[in-house]
Parts: C-alpha cells; structure tokens; sequence
C-alpha cells in the first residue's frame, strides 16, 4: 500500500493570470484564471500509466512538451477558487482477472479492481461543474449476453488482484473490494466482472489512499446473481471519510443486476 500520497484534490485558490499545474499519473493538468474565463489544459498518455509517479504541481515547462488539449470556459467573472473531486466513470467498467479461477460451492473471495479516477472540476465560490476529465482513457466494450442485451462499457485488462498486497496502489486509481460468494451447486469460473462505477462513492483513507465501497456479489442457484454495495467506507480502510459521492443513486434498494462471464459444471 501507498503510505504517503500526495492528495491533489480538494479547493485551489488562484489570482487573476495564475496558472497551477498537476501530474496525476498519466494527466497532466493545467488550469489557468482570467477575469472572465478558466482555461484548462491537459493530456494523458497510456505510457505514463505504469510508472509510478507520484502526484505533483509539476512546471509548465515539462507541460509545453506534451500535446495539450484546451478548453475554454467563459464567465461574467471569476471567483478564486476551483474545485477538483476524484470521481469513478460514467459507465460501467469490465475488468478482466489476470488468470480466471474456479470459486468452489459454499466458498467467498474478495477480490481487489483498480480503476482510473475522473477529476471533476468546479468552478468559482457557487462550484459549478465545468469539465470532467479522466486520468486514463479505456477502450468501449459492449457488456451482456448477446448484441440485444447488455450495455455500453468500459474494457479495463488489468489491476485485478486476490492479494492487495499485489496490486500497485497509485494516486491516479480508485481500489475496489469486490466480495464473491458462490451460493449455488456448482463452480464458478471467474473471468470477468463488470462493476457499476456510477453508483459508487469515493473515499480516502488516513494515507490520502482513494477507494470505493465493498461491492458484495452473490451467485446463486438458477444462475441467478446479483451485487449490493456497502454503505460507507469499506471495512479495509474503515477510517476513509467520503470525498466524491456517487454519479447516480439507487431509487429501489441497493439491488442492481450485475453480469459477469459465469461457467457451471
């Protein structure tokens, strides 16, 4: 685990004509005041994804090496501050496990699924959400039993682990605990798990380490199955306060249905 990250969220305050600059992993961030306007700059690269580099308010000339995407965002007038949250992605993420394995009858596993944060961005004293960018961009993938059911995805192949302890904790990702019990008669091949990002929260433990609720999955008999989050941080880190709250709130329960690859013998 991450003992001393850097946390780049939280309100920044700017003069008129400032500039900050952020690395966040893969982003590179650069949000600049004027009297009338914010602009933003930033670019990911998919090669910076594994390097562990720390979160940093690098210089402006390491970020004129990088091709930048700006933005512009015009006010009647600007107030001083800006506001980053870490946020989870607008869609579901498809994580694929690193080696799929067989969950017998009657057993539990929790698994660990890192995913790439979303820094949503708030503008002046009222906070009004001005853009949304993420750290990593993934691939589309279509999730569900055939081309007629299912949904729109996100494909992430990797940052799956049984161990903590073997998943690399970055600033730029958000670690999910993933509880699987197999309630039904026969194995369960676990070889994807497709996990519904906006409706959870994000919280940050003691160590500025980011994570979401547990997320408990339940494989019963008749291939039936269905996920229910937890309420709060999750028992791992039970001294993570809330930072981000979900995109999306559940109107009936917290009973939603979840589909992964499933095999039974």
């Amino acid at each position: 685990m991450n003992n001393n990250a850097t946390a780049w969220w939280g309100t920044f305050q700017f003069q008129e004509k400032q500039a900050l600059f952020w690395e966040i992993g893969p982003l590179l961030l650069g949000i600049e005041r004027f009297s009338e306007e914010w602009r933003i700059a930033s670019n990911s690269s998919e090669s910076r994804e594994k390097m562990d580099i720390k979160v940093a308010m690098t210089d402006i000339a390491k970020f004129l090496r990088d091709n930048l995407q700006f933005r512009r965002h015009v006010f009647k007038h600007t107030d001083a501050s800006i506001t980053l949250t870490p946020m989870l992605a607008d869609r579901p993420q498809v994580t694929r496990a690193e080696v799929p394995f067989y969950l017998p009858p009657g057993e539990q596993v929790t698994i660990y699924v890192s995913s790439p944060v979303w820094v949503h961005i708030e503008a002046n004293d009222n906070k009004v959400a001005i853009d949304e960018i993420p750290t990593l961009r993934l691939s589309d993938t279509w999730y569900g039993p055939n081309t007629r059911e299912g949904e729109l995805c996100y494909s992430s192949s990797t940052f799956c682990r049984t161990n903590l302890n073997e998943l690399t904790v970055r600033p730029h990702r958000i670690i999910s605990p993933v509880i699987i019990q197999n309630n039904a008669k026969h194995p369960l091949l676990l070889d994807r798990v497709s996990l519904p990002m906006p409706y959870l929260s994000v919280f940050a433990d003691e160590n500025n380490n980011l994570w979401t609720e547990e997320i408990i999955v339940k494989n019963e008999p008749h291939h039936k199955h269905t996920v229910r989050h937890g309420k709060g941080a999750p028992s791992i880190a039970p001294l993570a306060t809330l930072i981000g709250p979900p995109r999306l709130n559940l109107k009936t329960s917290n009973l939603i249905t979840l589909f992964y690859s499933l095999l039974t013998e």
